[in-house]
């Protein structure tokens, strides 16, 4: 008997397109999310321009199209994954001829400011998952621009319009006082805030910014410094409080909106601290990379000539190791291995390691290491990272479809 041929019906699912809007799309990575608009004029026209849309995909991206951005000669360059992101252009060429033109000062929730040197000196914001640009004027009577700026927006917050921060001081025998000028692009004007922070020391050592819940952050000495432009308040956090412990480094660091600072110690431990309550710190990891290096001496992530230097150099892990970024679990650390294999004569003088050549200290290459830690585990990501001058910065990014606010004129 001959067997029945069964055939199966597949049924049509129907997803609510109030779903499908909010709660779906919104959370795919940048590029099937581009790919959307070619399947009917409708979605063309809510992916590209509709303003609810592109804050929802703003206030929570895909964890595909988050990572960590920096500048480099041929422009954008992402960790953990550089094709996850999805810049439609990370050459910049949009914004300039020639990306080594362009330093990255600052980021927030899918926007950059870049300060570009050539053809003329400018302050510029972007955003490069859209492609859209604006430049900004100069800030009155002030002819240098400081790579403290800093930028702040939140599509949900604040839907737009952006802030730009440029932290100014006066020094004194006592100390140094900040004061804050401000500029809005809903006014297309610079103003000066009320505000002005006193802060012990006799020197301006304002790290990079970063932003995170409407607030500007930046690490200075002792303190984290801190500005609101929707309040137009500002003040002053203690940093975690290292008992016994010499601190060779220390970075701060935003995450899907949660502030932490990295410390890198002179024995070579990494220590993740977190800001909690808006003024208190929590010591959230803790990981020894010099022990990771004496426990797998074969480990290839630290290079021959690594292990060979940090383990003759007690202090040898402040001069090639630098924190960069901390992903809630991993912090990834730059770690310069390649330069201890080069061909160089090494000197060696109290509390530093340096190099006879000088172009090491200007244009190196560096490995990026990514430290679990809750594993313990220290690895090899395969990406290096060219830094040139000392100067590259990193910063938390992820991609927003959202139109970037006009300046007003």
């Amino acid at each position: 008997m001959a067997q029945e041929t069964k055939i199966l019906h597949a049924e049509t699912i129907h997803i609510p397109e109030d779903l499908l809007h909010q709660l779906i799309l919104p959370r795919l990575p940048c590029k099937p999310l581009a790919r959307f608009k070619a399947v009917s004029k409708a979605y063309q026209a809510m992916i590209s321009s509709d303003t609810s849309f592109s804050t929802l995909q703003s206030v929570s991206p895909s964890p595909a199209s988050t990572g960590f951005v920096y500048v480099q000669e041929s422009g954008l360059s992402f960790f953990p994954n550089q094709d996850a992101i999805g810049i439609p252009d990370p050459s910049l060429k949009f914004m300039v001829k020639f990306p080594e033109h362009v330093k990255l000062l600052s980021s927030a929730n899918g926007l950059l400011l870049f300060y570009l040197f050539h053809p003329v000196n400018s302050m510029c914001v972007c955003n490069p998952a859209t492609m859209q640009k604006e430049i900004l004027p100069r800030e009155p009577e002030e002819d240098i621009f400081r790579r403290e700026m800093g930028l702040a927006f939140d599509p949900h917050l604040a839907s737009g319009r952006y802030t730009v921060v440029d932290p100014l001081f006066k020094t004194s025998p006592d100390g140094i006082t900040y004061s804050f000028n401000v500029f809005r692009s809903e006014t297309g004007e610079w103003k000066f805030s009320q505000q002005r922070i006193f802060v012990p020391g006799s020197i301006n050592a304002l790290s990079r910014p970063v932003y995170a819940k409407g607030m500007l952050y930046w690490m200075c000495l002792d303190y984290l410094l801190w500005f609101d432009p929707e309040k137009d308040c500002a003040g002053t956090i203690s940093l975690p409080y290292y008992k016994n412990l010499e601190i060779a480094r220390q970075e701060v660091e935003v995450f899907k909106d949660e502030i932490s600072c990295l410390c890198l110690t002179s024995e070579g431990g990494v220590e993740v601290w977190v800001l909690t309550a808006g003024t208190q710190w929590k010591r959230l990891h803790e990981l020894s990379i010099t022990k990771q290096i004496h426990e797998s001496p074969q480990n290839q992530c630290f290079g021959l000539r690594g292990h060979e230097i940090l383990g003759r150099y007690s202090d040898s892990v402040r001069n090639f190791v630098t924190p960069l970024a901390f992903d809630g679990r991993n912090v990834y650390v730059s770690i310069d291995s390649k330069a201890w294999s080069r061909k160089m004569d090494l000197v060696t003088i109290p509390k530093r390691i340096t190099f006879k050549d000088d172009d090491c200290e200007t244009d190196y290459e560096e490995d990026l290491l990514c430290c679990d830690m809750v594993t313990g585990k220290v690895v090899n990501t395969g990406k290096s990272m060219i830094r040139t001058n000392r100067n590259y910065r990193v910063f938390y990014y992820h991609n927003s479809m959202v139109a970037l606010p006009p300046i007003s004129k």
